[in-house]
């Protein structure tokens, strides 16, 4: 059997044992042959490509000069927190997709192309969800162990959230003095999602 990646042997825990390849009747070549027609059709081997050349101000490739034995491992990671960070209304919003569409499932799964989302205000305007916030609340952005930004809510406004693929109430934040981003900024919007209220004791 071929020395494999940590991505290889991640994609080989996650195959029932009934899939797994005999290799006194499937040769080597065949086998990375299905393998590599597997990482295609899961836009596995689409996401490697993109790690190799992604560039934006956080991260770029040729900056940290990011290896390929990096690069899948990376990719795995990244596999991982999706799996353990999914999201409802994005589920929701794309499965709608494919229910409404017509597919042709006689093409390669990564020969899909879901329809983008629609972005017409909902027909039920106004009547849609409540907000949770008020003007005036004091709230912040929410934290993995990270410092984040807090302040007070001045304002909110309705809109179609791309990361969601749907309608949300987005605030305006005044931020307080001693926020980490008060330096450069005064204000900043965020959507409820990604807020919490914060106690008078934790404001000071």
């Amino acid at each position: 059997m071929p020395n494999r990646s940590k991505a290889t042997r991640l994609w080989c825990r996650q195959t029932p044992p009934c899939r797994t390849p005999n290799p006194a009747i499937v040769s080597t070549g065949a086998y990375q042959t299905g393998y590599q027609q597997a990482l295609a059709d899961f836009a596995i081997a689409d996401l490697l490509c993109r790690l190799k050349t992604y560039s934006d101000a956080s991260f770029d490739t040729t900056w940290v000069a990011l290896k390929s034995q990096e690069a899948e491992p990376l990719a795995a990671i990244l596999i991982q927190t999706l799996t353990a960070n999914l999201n409802g209304r994005l589920l929701a919003a794309y499965l709608d997709a494919l229910r409404s569409s017509t597919l042709d499932t006689s093409n390669a799964l990564s020969n899909l192309q879901l329809p983008p989302p629609a972005t017409d205000l909902p027909t039920t305007f106004p009547d849609v969800e409540m907000p949770r916030f008020l003007y005036g609340d004091r709230l912040r952005w929410l934290s993995n162990g990270e410092p984040t930004d807090w302040g007070i809510a001045i304002g909110r406004f309705y809109s179609f959230a791309p990361h969601c693929c749907c309608w949300d109430w987005c605030y305006l934040i005044w931020l307080d003095a001693n926020s980490p981003s008060a330096a450069w900024v005064q204000a900043d919007i965020a959507w409820e999602g990604d807020l919490e209220p914060m106690t008078a004791e934790e404001s000071l």
